[in-house]
């Protein structure tokens, strides 16, 4: 069987799929993972053949930042709004729509490249990311199965509801394709909305967030806790330099603490940084699962990657988000009692926000309720099938 992965060119979108097209070509399946240009460099250190097509989104840089500008500029939006769309007001859901435009335009970019590569490998199935609407078109279009791939709690909600989504189909001489053939979901239930209901496949998360080591220096005891700190690709990506500003706000606020903090980030945003404490110890672009089973807890942005990866290593988490999209998986997590939820949006007006962050980092360390929370929610992910269990689904599909 040929399974074709795609994904848009960014890591929090094409590192779900590597455990499952892993667990598909161990089964002795083809596997190709198609993307964008910019993140082939991304795909080959998976060990897995890349399928370079299209382009990235077709946005002028005024526009781009005129959209990063709207993002990051919103106030905290209301809690779980994924499932209370109807709470929004109408400037939240222009903005939404104004997102799910720019997924289509991104979709474009990737389709042409996908539908003709397709029809030269006749893939069996395309496995794609839920916001990959490039994955869509080619199926459909090839009249073949496709298996949405969810990359966490953001997946929802969907933005597919604004007209370019049917014009990009239409384009194609196709009909839009809403529905997937199956759909895949890593996020363990109690992390789930209950009234966004829909018939999933469950598939425990297994994190990759790159190739790479443990330092040498993190494998053994600390006579502290230790407290990772990290800010993820997205931010930085965005924003540039201005990203670093809470990252250091952290840093700055757990210094007084007695614990060891370590610094999870790229030799870029490193630079960025400038001179850090001396209880700080860096692991540049030391992969996140491998650095969280050294340590006691984790202040983070908010990614579903990070959060998931985290809920795997069963520590406790601080999430201080920036947009809307980041407040989702943090949300759900204070909602299963694993982890504590700041707005950066607040704590950049307050003058006490050193104290609030290390008054929270005290908090997860001390409390046992959120350390048992924790052990819980990994516990819960352990018990769900790992992606080799998935093949057969797929096979059948196929």
């Amino acid at each position: 069987m040929r399974v074709l992965f795609t994904a848009v060119a960014g890591r929090p979108h094409l590192f779900p799929l590597v455990p499952l097209a892993w667990a598909c070509r161990a089964a002795g399946h083809e596997v190709r993972l198609a993307s964008a240009p910019s993140a082939a460099e991304i795909i080959v250190h998976t060990g897995l053949p890349a399928v370079v097509i299209g382009s990235g989104p077709r946005q002028s840089p005024e526009d781009r930042a005129d959209l990063v500008r709207s993002v990051y500029g919103q106030p905290p939006w209301p809690r779980d709004w994924p499932a209370l769309v109807t709470r929004l007001d109408d400037g939240q859901r222009d903005l939404l729509a104004r997102l799910g435009r720019y997924l289509v335009t991104a979709a474009d970019a990737m389709a042409d490249g996908l539908i003709s590569f397709a029809r030269q490998w006749k893939p069996d199935v395309i496995v794609h990311d839920a916001i990959t609407y490039a994955g869509e078109v080619a199926a459909q279009k090839l009249d073949i199965p496709n298996v949405k791939h969810n990359f966490g709690t953001a997946t929802q909600p969907r933005l597919h509801t604004v007209p370019e989504y049917a014009a990009l189909f239409h384009r194609h001489h196709t009909i839009p394709r809403t529905a997937a053939t199956a759909t895949i979901d890593p996020t363990p239930h109690s992390m789930r909305f209950p009234t966004l209901a829909e018939p999933v496949l469950d598939m425990r998360y297994v994190p990759y967030n790159g190739s790479g080591t443990v330092p040498r220096w993190l494998a053994g005891p600390s006579p502290r806790p230790r407290v990772c700190v990290t800010w993820g690709h997205t931010a930085p990506d965005a924003l540039g330099e201005s990203a670093v500003d809470p990252y250091r706000m952290v840093i700055d606020a757990l210094a007084p603490m007695d614990v060891d903090i370590v610094v999870v980030t790229t030799a870029a945003q490193l630079d960025e940084l400038g001179a850090l404490p001396t209880r700080v110890r860096t692991a540049p672009s030391a992969p996140l699962h491998l650095v969280l089973p050294h340590c006691d807890a984790i202040v983070q942005q908010g990614g579903d990657g990070t959060t998931l990866t985290a809920a795997v290593a069963g520590i406790p988490q601080l999430a201080i988000t920036c947009k809307p999209d980041a407040e989702i998986a943090p949300g759900r997590l204070c909602a299963v009692g694993a982890g504590i939820h700041l707005y950066y949006q607040h704590l950049r007006s307050d003058p006490r926000c050193e104290r609030v962050v290390r008054d929270a980092v005290s908090t997860l360390l001390a409390d046992s309720g959120i350390g048992a929370a924790a052990g819980r929610l990994r516990a819960e992910i352990e018990e769900m099938p790992p992606p080799a269990e998935l093949v057969a689904t797929i096979e059948k599909l196929g």
